[in-house]
């Protein structure tokens, strides 16, 4: 064998050992990708989970302090409201003294007007306070009925007074800045009476509730 034809066979050897070596290569830097992708969608994962967990950790913590302060803001008012009722109540207090010491005096003859007076005294002393709580009285007598402010429990014929006028004051009604308080209970003229003089019906015109109704059938009729 020549000495040229020994080298090219040596060549080849060497070219065969270094194929399998190469590809091995190739197999093992495939393999090294795909674990790098593989780390780096579970960092990912990791990563997302943490991010869900933190935020449901703040959610948790809002509610809790909305809860707190729901809490605390009906403790707050229930203390405004004990504390306005005590300050009320404390004031009607010196009414129902004033009371008690009238009631300790005896009305005769001789001092009937004096009694009078101190009884006007402390009615006065009363609507004062009435008044500087917000509660006012209703004007009824001579307005035009409204069920949102009278309650209407007779009919009347007058001739003074228009249909649907107010004639007649029974129970006085309160507001309470802008609220009713208590309606107030009145007589409403039904017009002038055929005879010409005025005389009770003797028809109520029913409850405000009974007045809706009926007005609520009228509009469907």
């Amino acid at each position: 064998m020549t000495r040229r034809k020994r080298e090219e066979q040596q060549s080849a050897a060497s070219t065969e050992a270094a194929a399998p070596a190469s590809g091995e290569e190739s197999v093992a830097a495939a393999e090294t990708t795909e674990t790098d992708s593989g780390t780096a969608e579970v960092s990912e994962e990791q990563r997302l989970r943490e991010r869900v967990a933190e935020l449901e950790e703040k959610l948790l913590r809002a509610l809790a302090d909305y809860d707190n302060l729901r809490k605390r803001s009906a403790r707050q008012l229930e203390q405004v409201i004990s504390s306005a009722n005590e300050k009320l109540l404390g004031e009607l207090l010196d009414v129902v003294d004033n009371f008690e010491r009238a009631l300790q005096h005896e009305c005769h003859d001789g001092n009937a007007d004096a009694f009078r007076r101190g009884v006007e005294m402390i009615y006065q002393q009363l609507t004062g306070l009435l008044e500087r709580y917000g509660v006012r009285p209703i004007e009824a007598v001579g307005k035009p009925f409204d069920a949102n402010y009278h309650d209407a429990l007779l009919r009347v014929a007058s001739s003074e007074h228009a249909e649907g006028t107010v004639v007649d004051e029974i129970s006085k009604g309160y507001m309470i800045g802008d609220r009713v308080l208590r309606h107030s209970k009145v007589s409403v003229s039904s017009g002038v009476p055929a005879g010409g003089e005025d005389a009770p019906t003797g028809t109520p015109p029913g409850t405000k509730a009974e007045r809706e109704s009926d007005e609520m059938n009228d509009k469907g009729e």
